[in-house]
């Protein structure tokens, strides 16, 4: 969460990204004692089935239910309060996911979701945070795809240059790096435990990460292209787990002073 951003700034910036009525929304100090609020985004749902396994499994049913499961395990932790985008199979836009976490006044926001990649043999997670330039051709393909989430008509328009210069602006030093802390504090909690893709933390436009006020991450769980990684996800068991290495690396992230500590 960005602690330091002025009503004036947010109201500029909300103006500038063409969200309509957020303007009016700043983002709040968190009061002392109040503990932080976690934004869940399981991805897809509704009519957007997102990937699909070979065998017709959908993405949208695994973001869901391992979203509902990580946002028990990170209440019972009774350190954080938990939002989530969608509690069922229905659809909400990119920028609607990004609305309700700042309607929240998030201080993280996570993205789940699954990939589906060209190589079969290709398996394992991944971590992904916001750049206006691919980190590489993988992460740009994986933000091109998780990008028409809302189809045709609905796909958000690509920020303008007048709109680059105001997020490149705006957007807070410490935002960028509670994202990337995020993102190495997951790789390093999956390491050993979760499978992960080589040079599992990468970078691209994603629509979904664009508010530059909240730290923000996107997690492809695994790959539905992979029969083993499929299996592993459609486990329960191995969801479980899956659960247990993020609420540790959540709990790692705002242990860090740098990031608003929790009291354990």
């Amino acid at each position: 969460m960005c602690l330091n951003c002025d009503a004036t700034r947010r109201g500029f910036l909300r103006l500038g990204l063409g969200a309509a009525g957020l303007a009016a929304l700043p983002r709040r100090t968190r009061a002392a004692g109040l503990k932080p609020l976690i934004m869940l985004d399981p991805g897809h749902g509704g009519h957007d089935p997102g990937a699909i396994a070979p065998d017709g499994y959908y993405e949208k049913t695994i973001t869901l239910a391992t979203a509902l499961e990580l946002r028990g395990a990170l209440l019972e932790t009774g350190r954080y309060r938990v939002a989530m985008t969608r509690m069922t199979d229905h659809f909400v836009t990119l920028q609607g996911r990004v609305n309700l976490a700042v309607e929240h006044q998030a201080d993280m926001f996570l993205s789940m979701h699954c990939d589906h990649l060209p190589e079969s043999n290709l398996r394992g997670a991944s971590i992904f945070t916001l750049s206006n330039k691919a980190s590489d051709k993988l992460a740009a393909a994986v933000a091109q795809d998780e990008n028409n989430a809302d189809g045709p008509s609905g796909t958000p328009a690509e920020v303008s240059p007048q709109v680059a210069s105001i997020l490149a602006s705006l957007e807070t030093r410490a935002t960028k790096i509670g994202s990337a802390t995020l993102a190495d504090d997951i790789a390093s909690a999956f390491s050993a435990r979760i499978p992960l893709l080589p040079d599992p933390t990468r970078s691209a436009n994603f629509a979904v990460l664009r508010d530059p006020s909240i730290p923000s991450t996107l997690l492809e769980m695994g790959c539905l292209s992979n029969a083993e990684d499929e299996r592993r996800l459609r486990n329960l068991e191995q969801r479980r787990l899956l659960v247990a290495r993020l609420t540790d690396a959540i709990g790692r992230y705002f242990s860090d002073p740098g990031q608003g500590q929790v009291a354990g």
